[in-house]
Formats: structure tokens, C-alpha cells, sequence
């Protein structure tokens, strides 16, 4: 689904914290008061502009908000106010991160996270806002949903801290949205709480985020019906507020749903006006609603018209420059040329398919190289004018000079061994929060089951046999899960099919079965117990099987599969996982 729409983007406006036509004296006192309380100032002019982005934000207005942004940057240099600038600088990487520019933005990303500490201390609101724009990276760019969710939360944690009910709205929003997007239903509680907290302060904004939250979660579940009272009540609220950019996004959905429900007219109708040309969709959206409409086409089985589309959506998504969509584009091309019959197009898109996916996955890996060899490089660079520079100069320089080259290679040693030290500890850190995760789902599971067998008990004259809540629907949940217990996960080649025929039932209940009491599906209910495991066998230290071997003993035919679902639910690869877990 859409995961933009259930990320952060609404705050309300900052309040001015003082008036520059007071006596010094008191202006003095305040400064002191600012400084106690973490609030910092800003210049008048500065909190007109800071108004005017969270403006631009809550109405998807990113044109403004990248404008707004950086006068804000250019003021804060001006006026030697460092809250205003890092603040400029962060809603200006949130107005590109927001329409998926390709730009790389780790450098930017990782100067903000350093300031964090000192805004922290010297002005909350600041702080609140590079949270929420270090969090949308980690969410929307690098897909590393633990530090995504570790920003997310300090986001929420400030924002109740200065009682903004609309910043924790947004921060609420954030935090269902990561959970969402790592199809974790853990996160439906905080879209309930955001969506409660939205009707009290009745911000328009708000309640078009909130009300679509609640729509992606139904939807997911598959009840189509309550997700499409949602969508419709947030397609109020966005009319309200003049939200036009969101009608793409909103006519895509209303087709999602239609399509579930087996309306294929209205469908195929709402798929149409998303595709509509508006000037103010996001290229994010335009993109997005025509692959919509290409998968209704393929089921159906308009095999042709499908395939047009998809080579005219690369055609647009190279012009927009926005890559996000390629693994979907050639997997869907892959399935439509299988299905023709040419199987020699199909394995070519699928090879693409699968350099996407693996490039993606590799992707922040090989940013921390290329910044690394640029420093490199750099340093190379300085280190051979130095040494041309040493030549014409006379001993005594000579011996500064090389004594200031070493002082600073200590430096640079001395900080990269504190860098290296941070990561491990993050790692651990990590690491140790996920353990702690296992044990609390381990600990709440057995208090469902508990409360399963209470229910049961309670419930004996119960005799429908026509819905997943009857004894048959049990038997057969006690039946798969034992089978799983005894190991059957562990089988590679485990499929719904082959799970069905174990149980001598169809596909269609098993996974009906599957989705009612575990909220996820089949193959992702697997997938759970073959990371369980390999959990295990890499916090074992007598374990020494290559990480491929421990991937195939728990069931995965591919290594890269394992490495990305393992980093996905646990926040770490498996191999930092086995180094680092020993000390946890």
C-alpha cells in the first residue's frame, strides 16, 4: 500500500517565544529562562517562516516547503542563529525526502543527527523537527525501520513534552505507518490512538492522515468494507482542507478496494481518475496509481493492455527520475511475459527484478563506502601537497608540519575508533531491544493461548460450522501449528498448497485460517518461524555454520531472501547479529 500517506507530516504551528522590543534586562532574564527550559529563540522573521513550512507540510505543498526552507537556512546564517538554520535544513531534506528525490542524502542525514544532542538541550521544537525528518529517511529511503522507529519515538516523546497534541498526532501516525510498512500489525493500536487523538483536536490535516491509517490497516486485514468507510471519510476531510494533491492517492485506493470486493467497474473507474492529470499529484503518485491499474488489468487477464502501461509508467519514472517503483514495474512485466508464454522476456525481467532488489539491499552499504573513499581520497589528496610543499621548505617547518600531520592522522584514528565503537553499540543496542521483543511476544502469545483455551471452555455450545471461529477452524489451527513445532518450516520447498494437503483441506481456508489467527499471511507466517530459529542458531556461540548453511537449515532457498527478511525484523544482518550477540 501507500505508505506516504501513513507517515508523519502534520505539526502545528510553533508558538513565538519572545518579543525583541523588550528591555535588555528582561531579554537577558528570558534567554536565561529559554535556556532552562529548552526553548531557544527565534527571530520574528524566523518563526514566520517556520509557520509557513509547517503549513506547506500539512497541506503537501513540498514546491513551498523546499522554498520556505531554505530562506530559513539563509536567515539562520545570517543571523548567526544555529536553531534556525539546522531547522531550515531539516524541513528542506523533508520536502525532498517526501517526493522521493534520487539525491543521496547521508551526508546531510548524518551532520543532523549530530546536532541532535545540543538541540536537545537548547530548543525542543528544533529537536522535534530533525526527529521527524531523520526518521522519514530511515523510513521512506533506507527502509532501516529500527532507526526509523528510534527517531519516531523520540518525535512522540517531545511532542508530548510540549504538549503539541498535533505533533504527537503526527509522531502516533509515524510509528503505525513503520509498523505497517514492515507488515507488523503491532502498529494498528497506535493508528487507533492517533486517530482518537485527531477527532479531539479536530484538525482537518490530521484527520485525513489519522482516517487513512485506519484504512491501510482494515485494508491489509482484508475488511474492505470498514477500509472503505475510512477512505471515504478521509476523502471529506482532504476536500475540506483543499488537499487536491491527495485525489491520485485517494481514487488509486477507492480502486484497491473496489477490486477486493469484486466491483470491477467502479474500480477500473476510480483507477481512471487517479491517472487523471492534475498538476499539484506528486510524480510519486502519478507512478504509483498507473502501477495500480496495471496489476487490476493483469488479474484481468487484459495481459496486453497491462504490459503497455508498465512500459510507458519506466518510460515515466526514468523522465521523473524516481527509481522507488523498479523491482515492481519488472516484476510485473516478468509475471505478464510468464503468462504469455514467453518465457525468455520473463526471465529477463525477472533477472532485473532481482539485481533491483539485491541492489537495494546493498545500497546503504555501498553509500558508507563511497563517502569512505571519498574521504579517502581527500585525504590523499592533502597528503601529496603536503609532501610537495615539505620540499621547499626548511627543516625547522618541516618538523612542524610533519608533527601537525601527525597530530591530525591521531585525530583521525581516534575518531574513527570512537565511530566504530558507537556502531557496535548500536548494534547492541539493537540487538539487545529485539531480544527483548522476542521475549515479550513469547510472553503475550502464551497469555492469547491461555485466553483461547478460557474462551473455548466458556464457549461449548458453540455449533457453527460455517465461519473461521468454529471448531473446525480451531482443530485446524492446532493442526498447522503442531506440524510447524515439529519443524515443517523447515522444508523449502513448504508451500500453501503442500501445507493444505498435509492438513487434507484447500489452500483458501488454510489461509483464511492462517490470516485470522496470526493477522499476517501464509508464506509471512512461515517466514516467522525460520527467523525464530535462526535466531537461535546464531546466538549460539558453539554455532559455526556459514550464514548461508543457517539460512537453507531453516527452510530459505535464497540467501539474499534470508538477508532481507532477517535485517527487516530484526533492524541488523545476520552476520552483525551472530558478531554482536555473544555480549548482549
Amino acid at each position: 500500500m501507500h505508505s506516504d500517506e501513513t507517515n508523519t507530516r502534520l505539526t502545528t504551528i510553533l508558538t513565538k517565544t519572545y518579543n525583541h522590543t523588550r528591555k535588555s534586562l528582561f531579554f537577558v532574564f528570558f534567554l536565561y529562562f529559554s535556556m532552562l527550559t529548552g526553548q531557544a529563540a527565534f527571530s520574528d522573521k524566523g518563526e514566520t517562516l517556520l509557520n509557513d513550512c509547517e503549513n506547506a507540510i500539512a497541506s503537501r505543498q513540498y514546491d513551498v516547503l523546499e522554498k520556505k526552507a531554505s530562506d530559513l537556512v539563509r536567515l539562520g546564517k545570517t543571523q548567526s542563529n544555529r536553531e534556525e538554520e539546522v531547522t531550515g535544513e531539516a524541513l528542506h531534506l523533508h520536502a525532498l525526502i517526501s517526493v522521493r528525490d534520487t539525491a543521496d542524502f547521508t551526508i546531510p542525514i548524518d551532520a543532523l543527527i549530530k546536532e541532535l544532542p545540543t538541540l536537545k538541550e537548547s530548543n525542543l521544537k528544533s529537536y522535534l523537527i530533525v526527529c521527524r525528518t531523520v526518521s522519514s529517511y530511515y523510513q521512506r529511503i533506507i527502509n532501516d525501520y529500527s532507526q526509523a522507529l528510534h527517531y519516531a519515538t523520540e518525535h512522540l516523546e517531545t511532542a508530548r513534552h510540549l504538549n503539541d497534541k498535533n505533533a504527537e498526532a503526527a509522531a502516533l501516525s509515524t510509528i503505525a505507518s513503520i509498523y505497517f510498512q514492515k507488515q507488523d500489525n503491532s502498529g494498528w493500536e497506535y493508528a487507533l490512538k492517533a486517530y482518537d487523538l485527531s477527532k479531539e483536536i479536530n484538525d482537518l490535516s490530521t484527520r485525513y492522515v489519522t482516517a487513512c491509517n485506519m484504512a491501510n490497516y482494515l485494508f491489509n486485514n482484508n475488511k474492505y468494507d470498514e477500509a472503505l468507510k475510512y477512505l471515504k471519510e478521509a476523502e471529506g476531510f482532504a476536500k475540506q482542507a483543499g488537499l487536491k494533491s491527495e485525489n491520485s492517492y485517494i481514487n488509486s485506493f477507492m480502486g484497491d478496494i473496489y477490486m477486493r470486493l469484486g466491483k470491477t467497474d467502479l474500480a477500473e473507474k476510480f483507477y481512471i481518475l487517479s491517472m487523471e492529470d492534475n498538476p499539484v499529484t506528486p510524480n510519486y503518485d502519478k507512478i504509483y496509481s498507473r502501477i495500480c491499474y496495471a496489476i487490476f488489468m493483469i488479474e484481468q487477464k487484459r495481459l496486453n493492455d497491462a504490459l503497455k502501461l508498465l512500459m510507458d509508467i519506466g518510460d515515466m519514472s526514468r523522465a521523473y527520475k524516481v527509481t522507488i517503483f523498479e523491482k515492481e514495474i519488472f516484476s510485473l512485466m516478468s509475471i505478464i511475459y510468464e503468462r504469455q508464454g514467453d518465457y525468455a522476456k520473463s526471465l529477463e525481467y525477472y533477472k532485473k527484478y532481482t539485481d533491483v532488489t539485491l541492489n537495494l539491499f546493498s545500497e546503504q552499504k555501498e553509500r558508507e563506502f563511497a563517502i569512505l573513499d571519498l574521504r579517502n581520497k581527500v585525504r590523499e589528496e592533502e597528503l601529496k601537497n603536503a609532501s610537495q610543499s615539505l620540499e621547499i621548505m626548511k627543516r625547522g617547518r618541516t618538523i612542524i608540519i610533519l608533527t601537525a600531520i601527525g597530530v591530525l592522522f591521531l585525530i583521525i584514528c581516534v575518531a574513527g575508533f570512537i565511530y566504530h565503537r558507537r556502531k557496535i553499540s548500536d548494534y547492541k543496542q539493537t540487538i539487545a531491544r529485539y531480544l527483548e521483543n522476542m521475549r515479550n511476544e513469547k510472553l503475550l502469545r502464551e497469555q492469547l493461548e491461555q485466553a483461547n483455551i478460557k474462551a473455548q471452555q466458556r464457549d461449548t455450545s458453540n455449533t457453527t460450522t460455517g465461519g473461521l471461529n468454529d471448531e473446525k477452524s480451531k482443530q485446524l489451527y492446532q493442526q498447522i501449528e503442531k506440524l510447524m513445532n515439529e519443524g515443517l518450516y523447515r522444508d523449502s520447498s513448504l508451500s500453501l498448497d503442500k501445507a493444505a494437503g498435509l492438513l487434507s483441506t484447500n489452500r483458501t481456508y488454510l489461509s483464511q485460517v492462517v490470516n485470522e489467527h496470526y493477522g499476517k499471511s501464509f508464506s509471512s507466517y512461515v517466514s516467522e518461524y525460520r527467523l525464530n530459529e535462526a535466531v537461535e542458531l546464531l546466538s549460539d556461540p558453539d554455532n559455526t555454520d556459514p550464514l548461508k548453511t543457517v539460512g537453507a537449515k531453516v527452510g530459505f532457498t535464497s540467501p539474499s531472501n534470508f538477508y532481507t527478511l532477517f535485517r527487516q525484523r530484526v533492524g541488523v544482518s545476520p552476520s552483525v547479529f551472530r558478531e554482536n550477540v555473544k555480549n548482549v
